[in-house]
Parts: C-alpha cells; structure tokens; sequence
C-alpha cells in the first residue's frame, strides 16, 4: 500500500478517530489531510447509534511540515529464548496452578467415599430424648451464629412431637412479623435433624408464649366467624394462613353441628371457609348459577313453550 493512500478509521468520536489513523501512518496531525466523513450519534435507546469516521490522507513529502516522510521502522521481533533455560515461573503462575491442582475433579473412589459420609447416608433412628438433644445443639448454633443469647429447654407437651422453648431476653426479635422468623428458625431445625436422624418427629419452637397465645386467639376467631356464619346463613371466607393456624380452626369448628369448615386455594393462598348448615359455599353457588343459566337458555331455543303445548295464533 502506498504510504499516501488514504486510510478511514472509525471511533466513537472524532478525535478518537483522528488519534488511530495517525498512529497507522507514523504521522502527525500537521502532515495530513483529515476529512471527516460521520460524526457520532447516539440515537435513541441504542437505536440509530453510529460512531465517528474520519478519512485521512498523508500529504506529499514536499508539503509535510513535521518531518516524517514514512511511517516508523517495526519494533524488533523477540526471539524465544534457548530451551535449556526456561524463564522462572511468575508468583501468579504458581497461584494459578496450585488454584487448579486443588480444584482438581477427584477419582471415583474419592467421591463415592464422600458420599458415604454425607449426613444424609448416616441417618439413624432416635427416640425423642436423642432428638431433642440433637434438635438442641442445632438451635443453639443457629442462635449463637445471629449473635442471640437464649437458653433452650424443651417442654413436654405433646408425646408425637419434640417442644423446644427459647428463654431469652423478650425483645420479640425472635418471633418475627406474624411469627415468620419463629416459623424459619422451626423449618430449618426439622430440615437439619432430619438429615441425621431417620423418621424424626416434629421439633416445634416456642418463645414467650407466643404458640400459645396465637392458638388463643385464631380458636376465638373461629368462633366469632362461625357465629357471624350462622347469623347471616352465608359463608365466611377467612385470610389465608399456614397450616398450623388452619389446623386450629378446624379443630375450634368441628364439633358445632350446624357448621363446615373446608380449605380452598393453594400453597400461601390457601384459606379456611366457614359454611352454615343449609348454605352452599361460594364454588357451589356460582356452578348453581351457571346450572340455572343453562336451563334458560335451553328454554329459549325451544321457542319459549314447553313440551306438547301449541302457539295459538
């Protein structure tokens, strides 16, 4: 290529552009003729963008005023050095090799020999003592870990399942919005045990009453829902609740004759309706209704009259 043939080079500005093309000829800005073919745009949301292109081309050698007639000489070509002197290994060579060799995959008698001492592989069978102890030493950790300072002590209260309550200062941190940190703090304690112990019993959580008082109050809720049920002879839908609250209005409900109580919805949506004796629940009534429309429109297609009468006319 001859060293006065012009050259177009594209950038995200003018300048940019200018820069690279000068520094593709060897030249300075003095010893070329710059035509500037786009400017830069940068359009909307990305679109209709375009980067800046210049067109520059070398003057001749008799009007060039900065003295470079030809692009610079190639820097030298480095020459690989001798195979019996190797260049030392840099630190971050070593790092990154000792980073792969421990990364490395293992053989598989390595990784079957690992299975083999997970937790899930050694689960074994306890009776409440043992896992109340473990189911223990699990809060205990969690608690030391979220910096809370409690003493656990486990009450008996139902023989199916393993009560642990937590004694601690009483600043309700523990218990959360609606008892959402209790209830996590009680899954991720069943879900560790039972890594470890096969067919555990449930490990339920307790701290300042709080189950205690809930069922208080859910079992009064029920009540006045069903009363209000009765008065108005119309279902009550209830909010959506985990299964342990609606286990207690079932419970609260199950012995009024002139009441039912059913579950609707699922996963966190799932609710308790409360329907009188006598009264179809909402599902209920809107098939009665589509039932209903139905029939009508089956009358009107038959003309309006019913089987074996005449129009008169």
């Amino acid at each position: 290529m001859s060293t006065n043939e012009p050259i177009e080079v594209s950038a995200p500005t003018v300048d940019d552009a200018i820069r690279q093309a000068l520094d593709q000829l060897g030249a300075q800005e003095d010893d070329v003729v710059i035509e500037v073919l786009a400017t830069p745009r940068a359009g909307v949301l990305g679109l209709g963008a375009r980067q800046a292109r210049v067109r520059v081309t070398r003057r001749p050698a008799l009007a060039a005023t900065s003295g470079v007639m030809s692009p610079p000489p190639a820097p030298p070509v480095s020459r690989p050095a001798p195979a019996s002197e190797p260049p030392p290994p840099s630190p971050r060579a070593e790092t990154s090799g000792e980073a792969a060799r421990a990364y490395e995959p293992e053989s598989p008698d390595a990784e079957s020999s690992d299975a083999a001492e997970a937790p899930t592989s050694e689960r074994r069978t306890a009776d409440l003592e043992e896992l109340a102890r473990e189911a223990s030493g699990v809060l205990d950790r969690m608690l030391e870990l979220m910096g809370e300072k409690a003493e656990i002590v486990r009450a008996d209260s139902d023989p199916e399942s393993v009560e642990l309550e937590i004694k601690g200062d009483g600043s309700g941190i523990l218990i959360g919005r609606h008892g959402q940190t209790l209830d996590a703090l009680e899954y991720l304690v069943n879900r560790i045990v039972a890594r470890k112990i096969r067919d555990a019993a449930p490990v339920v959580l307790e701290t300042e009453s709080y189950r205690a008082r809930r069922r208080q109050q859910l079992h009064r809720m029920a009540l006045q829902m069903g009363e209000r049920a009765k008065r108005d002879h119309r279902p009550v839908t209830l909010d959506p609740m985990p299964p342990r609250d609606r286990r207690v209005v079932h419970l609260a409900l199950k012995d009024d004759p002139m009441l039912t109580t059913r579950s609707s919805g699922d996963g966190f949506l799932r609710s308790i309706e409360i329907v009188p004796a006598g009264g179809a629940s909402r599902r209920e009534r809107g098939e009665n209704r589509g039932r209903k429309r139905e029939r009508k429109e089956a009358i009107g297609e038959q003309g309006g009259f019913k089987h074996g009468q005449k129009r008169i006319v």
